[in-house]
């Protein structure tokens, strides 16, 4: 049984839009990233604790805009692969990660891969697309 529904729920609709963009994107990244055994988002978490700027966890939960359950799972998985190491002077949610030696070879490492895909996506859809999507994308994560 079907119903009718508006063309537009479907072909106009964010969610699926925006997923299925999201999805494109992280094969993408994630497959540049699998020679370093880094999915796209730990690669983002580590450029993140690179950058610093975050008081504890929630903060940088806040700040990637993840659950935090997300973000202590990938937290685990970093430190796990020795990258990461908590700061000695928080604990729970006030706890903060710093970059190891280790961590720190591996943003220099996939800081260039990470140009590259971006600079490749930008050619692909050209500067005019790339910088309305880049707007288009902040505007919408306002809205959240």
């Amino acid at each position: 049984m079907t119903i009718p529904l508006p063309d537009a729920l479907i072909d106009e609709c964010l969610v699926l839009k925006s997923r299925k963009a999201a999805r494109a994107i992280t094969r993408r990244y994630n497959l540049a990233l699998k020679p370093f055994d880094l999915q796209c988002t730990q690669a983002s978490l580590l450029f993140c604790i690179a950058r610093g700027g975050f008081q504890s966890i929630s903060n940088l939960a806040r700040q990637m805009d993840l659950e935090r359950s997300a973000l202590t799972r990938n937290l685990a998985v970093l430190q796990r692969g020795g990258m990461i190491a908590p700061d000695q002077t928080g604990q729970g949610k006030t706890q903060i990660f710093s970059l190891t030696a280790q961590g720190e070879e591996k943003v220099r490492q996939i800081a260039p891969v990470w140009q590259e895909i971006q600079s490749r996506i930008h050619r692909e859809i050209g500067t005019d697309n790339w910088h309305a999507t880049q707007q288009a994308l902040a505007l919408i994560a306002g809205i959240g």
